[in-house]
């Protein structure tokens, strides 16, 4: 953009070239650039859209959109994702927290007893462990990745945001967790996407995010089958396994509940667009008979949840 264009015609500018590299919303994406650019809201913009940018401005616009027109994701031009009540650094390596997560946080957070032990398992930037951390203080959280860049992500994070010491581990799934560890609710957002749906993401995706947080072989499920059979050394009895899926996965999870014969039940749960997007498995109570498996359910959450 040129030193001294006003924030009006610099937004003109910025959609018209985003439009031109066809970007995924090439209006809000200028708002963005130009309101990170300038440090003000976008509703400042709109009130001041005379005002002139700086050469400093001008620099700073200019090179978030060559980035931009080469379809990196905002967040990592940006160094910065949101994620409920968090603002959290991403970037290269780790994978950009997604909206639909959020809700998998408020299971968690209805589900943890009072004063217990949480895992996260992929924890990536640590989003869904520092929110449970922020929102319950009470919880002792612990979290895991196979990724030492991602862990470093996490840890900065955690500063970043002010919330109480979490345990972070290097960990591929539950190995290097100690067996003898129980934890009341586990949770797992790990990559699910088959190889025919990967080939079809968008081209910022498959480009810049990591591969290994996506991708899970032929069918998506390889790290989620080999949780689920894995998971009840590391529950408490009762405790829960929560996981985000893909909502053509159902039929296969259950299959894989049915052949652990450790839980009692399994409840899939919706997202806000009434999609089977979270698994929910209680692990069995210790000395009793093995329960009959409840109906599937399916719960769409409230808006604004």
């Amino acid at each position: 953009m040129r030193t001294s264009s006003s924030y009006d015609s610099t937004l003109s500018n910025l959609e018209e070239k985003l439009k031109s590299a066809r970007t995924s919303d090439p209006r809000l994406e200028a708002d963005l650039i130009l309101s990170e650019a300038v440090g003000k809201t976008c509703l400042e913009i709109l009130l001041d859209k005379k005002q002139r940018i700086s050469s400093e401005q001008s620099r700073k616009i200019n090179s978030m959109l060559a980035r931009r027109l080469k379809h990196e994701p905002l967040q990592y031009i940006f160094g910065k994702a949101y994620f409920r009540n968090l603002i959290l650094k991403v970037g290269p390596g780790v994978l950009v927290p997604r909206p639909e997560t959020e809700i998998l946080v408020e299971h968690a957070l209805k589900l943890a007893p009072e004063n217990s032990h949480v895992l996260d398992i992929a924890t990536g930037s640590g989003a869904i462990a520092i929110s449970l951390a922020q929102e319950r203080p009470d919880l002792m959280v612990n979290a895991s990745d196979i990724s030492r860049t991602a862990l470093g992500y996490a840890r900065r994070n955690m500063k970043l945001n002010k919330v109480g010491k979490i345990k972070f581990w290097k960990a591929d799934l539950l190995k290097g967790i100690r067996k003898r560890k129980k934890f009341s609710v586990i949770t797992a957002n790990l990559p699910y996407i088959n190889a025919k749906d990967y080939a079809a993401l968008p081209r910022e995706i498959r480009k810049y995010e990591p591969k290994s947080a996506l991708l899970s072989g032929k069918d998506g499920l390889n790290l989620i089958r080999k949780l689920i059979l894995t998971a009840p050394e590391n529950l408490e009895n009762g405790g829960h396994l929560i996981l985000e899926i893909s909502p053509e996965q159902e039929r296969k999870i259950i299959c894989f509940f049915d052949k652990s014969k450790k839980f009692s039940s399994i409840e899939f749960k919706k997202d806000l667009c009434g999609k089977i997007r979270f698994c929910i498995i209680k692990k069995k109570m210790k000395h009793r008979r093995p329960a009959c498996v409840l109906k599937h359910r399916y719960v769409t959450p409230a808006k604004g949840m």
